[in-house]
């Protein structure tokens, strides 16, 4: 029995020690970890949001990769998807409703494209940027990109019409254009931060 008893204080007391021995530095770099991980969801979540909402057109790759080479192209790869334009009636619904939509979906990508900047800057300022990092970023501003495209083409089409409202999407349009560059700036900022610290990874590895 006291053998019993001794080994189970050996086990206890070796487990506080490993609790003990958790080092701040290790706290440090799982929050780093979780930082990342945030900025790769954030940009994801905006990507798949500006398909889903029809800013962009969602991208189908392997899908339609696979359907050609199995012989199964069919009307989802030979028909075109709706632009945004198409899909908020930009050519034929009341010009006000259409710079109304345009003007809120502008004003939703600018807003999330800030906040997505917000959490480049705080992994810069963690001075841990990974591959993934760059690459997660400049995918999401690449998207923004193209939303703002097709929000100005969906202006461009209702302004022949009209231009009721439109002062509200110009400068939505506007809000989305200053985020693009200050994001745009956070990516180059990135894509050095990761570059002058591979040098260093390399040579500890």
């Amino acid at each position: 029995m006291m053998k019993v008893l001794s080994s189970l204080s050996v086990l206890l007391l070796s487990g506080c020690a490993t609790v003990s021995m958790v080092s701040k530095q290790a706290i440090v770099e799982t929050e780093i970890a979780a930082e990342q991980s945030a900025l790769r969801d954030s940009a994801d979540a905006f990507k798949t949001s500006a398909e889903t909402q029809g800013w962009v057109s969602e991208s189908r790759g392997l899908a339609d990769f696979a359907n050609i080479l199995f012989g199964g192209a069919s009307e989802q790869t030979d028909r075109a998807p709706a632009s945004y334009s198409d899909k908020i009636g930009a050519g034929d619904e009341d010009v006000d409703a259409v710079f109304q939509t345009i003007e809120t979906d502008a004003r939703q990508a600018a807003t999330s494209l800030t906040e997505l900047d917000v959490l480049a800057g705080e992994l810069l300022l963690s001075g841990e940027v990974s591959r993934a990092d760059v690459i997660s970023f400049e995918s999401a501003l690449v998207v923004a990109q193209k939303s703002y495209r097709s929000f100005s083409e969906a202006a461009g089409i209702a302004g022949g019409r009209g231009n009721t409202g439109l002062t509200g999407a110009e400068l939505a349009l506007a809000q989305l254009a200053s985020s693009i560059d200050e994001a745009r700036l956070s990516a180059d900022q990135l894509a050095s931060a990761y570059a002058d610290d591979t040098p260093a990874q390399t040579a500890s590895s």
